[in-house]
């Protein structure tokens, strides 16, 4: 007797373990990657309950079934607008489960549509509550996100701010927030959800988060919280050049602190390519401008003849560039000749092709000359012969205001001065 109650007993333990172990295989099988057979037992057991509840008035009218896979308008809308009456159905944490690892398999089987409708009617089922819920509104953000279309990055920032809602201490929910709202006119908003970030959270700070900081305060003119989040940036990269260059812009231009400017600058200068002739060519014109303003002419003169140099070569790629279209077009007008006068048709696709080349040449010409024009030769030229006034060399002085002329730079004002200096230099005084 006693040992036939024993063996019931057993064998009522083994089942009873055997059905829990059969309710939670779905979720051991998601958790070794076994999606697809995971969601095939989630899908089977939903259609079982569901199967019970036909009469059931709070059944969601939402729910769609396999059959209906990527109608998920209507679930859009009842999502974006959940807190009106009707979202919520019951609180059955059994559905609301099975909805929401349906939907995490929907994902990993690249079936993105189905997989909102789960995290939605997840949600229905469920009183939503703080530090538990906020996964799975970011999941569904992160649904939106793979879209990558402008349509439903309003439903990506949406369900990414419940998520931090639900969870303000998850601090990467901050940092995704302000990294997509970075690129947007929510400046502000981005600003506020990258700091806090950046004060609360116990990850290593990658240096582009303060790098992107600095760019979203320089965008709203917060230039002194620019240069603090570049100069955090520039601790962990100390070799960005094109930092160092933005850093020493905004310090001369826009703070007026000259030390970091200057220093910012000359680093820049050491490790800036050769080739980034306007860089390197306005980072000697500010140091030039700086020495100018304390009234180191002989140093600002020395920067400013650099600009000079920088000039020149883009001056001496527009010349090779111009002889080279020289060339082409002695070709084209050979040909040109042959097609008109020698009735030679079968080159007419090399005089095509001579067109597009030479096409090609006066865009390239145009791009540099506009590059020359971005260096302010003439503004430089202005300098250079104030500077040389200054330090009594007078000749120099009407050279590059003629210069400025030239370039069509303060050119009433240079012309007076090349008269008066004319005058001082015939006096003697």
């Amino acid at each position: 007797m006693k040992k036939a109650l024993l063996c019931s007993t057993m064998f009522f333990l083994f089942l009873t373990a055997l059905y829990a172990q059969g309710a939670e295989d779905y979720v051991s099988l998601y958790q070794s990657n076994e999606y697809q057979k995971s969601y095939e037992i989630i899908i089977s057991k939903l259609n079982g309950i569901y199967s019970k509840r036909v009469e059931d008035k709070r059944i969601p009218a939402g729910y769609i079934a396999l059959s209906n896979v990527g109608e998920d308008v209507n679930l859009l809308t009842l999502f974006r607008n959940r807190k009106e009456k009707g979202f919520f159905i019951e609180d059955n944490s059994e559905l609301s489960e099975l909805h929401f690892y349906a939907g995490r398999c929907s994902v990993k089987l690249n079936k993105n549509k189905e997989g909102l409708n789960h995290y939605v009617q997840s949600l229905r089922f469920r009183k939503i509550e703080p530090a538990r819920d906020d996964v799975i509104f970011y999941e569904i953000a992160q649904i939106f996100k793979s879209y990558n279309e402008p349509s439903f990055f309003k439903g990506y920032i949406d369900a990414l701010e419940q998520a931090y809602t639900f969870n303000p201490s998850k601090y990467q929910y901050s940092y995704e927030i302000g990294d997509a709202l970075s690129s947007t006119k929510e400046k502000k908003k981005a600003i506020f959800h990258l700091r806090r970030y950046i004060e609360n959270t116990e990850e290593v700070v990658k240096p582009e988060v303060y790098l992107k900081l600095g760019n979203l305060y320089e965008s709203i003119e917060k230039y002194l919280e620019t240069e603090k989040y570049y100069n955090e940036y520039l601790r962990l990269r100390p070799d960005d050049a094109e930092t160092l260059f933005s850093l020493g812009y905004i310090s001369y231009f826009r703070t007026g602190n000259y030390i970091l400017a200057e220093s910012s600058l000359q680093r820049a200068l050491k490790i800036l390519k050769k080739e980034d002739i306007y860089r390197r060519s306005k980072s000697h014109e500010y140091l030039g401008d700086m020495s100018y303003n304390n009234l180191k002419y002989d140093k600002a003169l020395s920067f400013y003849y650099e600009c000079i140099n920088y000039q020149e070569k883009i001056l001496e790629m527009i010349a090779a560039k111009n002889d080279e279209r020289k060339s082409v077009n002695v070709k084209i007008n050979k040909l040109k000749s042959a097609l008109i006068n020698d009735k030679e048709f079968e080159k007419y696709e090399d005089y095509e092709i001579l067109i597009d080349e030479r096409n090609k040449l006066d865009k390239e010409i145009e791009n540099f000359q506009l590059e020359f024009n971005k260096l302010q030769p003439g503004r430089v030229r202005w300098f250079i012969a104030v500077s040389n006034e200054k330090i009594e060399k007078y000749e120099e002085a009407i050279k590059y205001y003629r210069e400025a002329v030239k370039f069509d730079y303060n050119s009433n004002n240079a012309r007076e001065m090349i008269v008066k200096l004319q005058l001082k230099i015939k006096r003697g005084y």
